[in-house]
């Protein structure tokens, strides 16, 4: 994949960004950082591994939203990518962002035309989590969001348990 990026994308090579490529699982990533270097304080952490059919619910648990805070910012945001056919995964990132004092929404967005070129493309959800009441209060952002209904059923997802049959859609 870094091949593939160097040789047909410049995003990175033109970003003025200071820009780390790690390659490995992000939470033991992380993890790993965490120990060697202390927290990084990203502005933005992105998450992204929900939208196939095996989801790494190691990366949706309580001790995972622990590990991405203390990475985070104080103004920062974690945007999950939370597109997925099967799996309702608001929920459980709300509750996440809940017990760690900061809110969640959503933000979707779908293809103008399944004609042409929208033929190929496909609808898409986010979930932005911060504490940054500011950043949430942007005219864009409150355009583009929704809240993200409670599920007071469903216990808070950890380490040592979760069940997947709890968020099917």
């Amino acid at each position: 994949m870094i091949d593939i990026e160097r040789r047909e994308f410049t995003f990175l090579r033109d970003s003025p960004a200071k820009v780390d490529i790690v390659v490995g699982d992000g939470r033991l990533s992380l993890e790993k950082e965490l120990q060697s270097a202390g927290p990084r304080r990203y502005d933005v952490l992105g998450i992204d591994a929900f939208s196939g059919d095996s989801i790494p619910m190691h990366l949706v648990t309580r001790e995972a939203m622990a590990l991405y805070v203390r990475h985070l910012a104080p103004d920062g945001v974690i945007v999950f990518q939370a597109t997925n056919r099967y799996i309702d995964l608001l929920p459980v990132v709300k509750r996440l962002a809940a017990e760690q004092g900061m809110e969640a929404v959503l933000v979707s967005d779908w293809p103008e035309s399944q004609e042409g070129v929208g033929y190929w493309m496909s609808a898409t959800d986010q979930v932005l989590v911060t504490r940054d009441a500011k950043l949430l209060q942007h005219p864009r952002i409150l355009e583009a969001s929704e809240r993200i209904p409670e599920r007071f059923d469903l216990p808070t997802f950890t380490d040592a348990r979760h069940n997947l049959f709890r968020i099917l859609k």
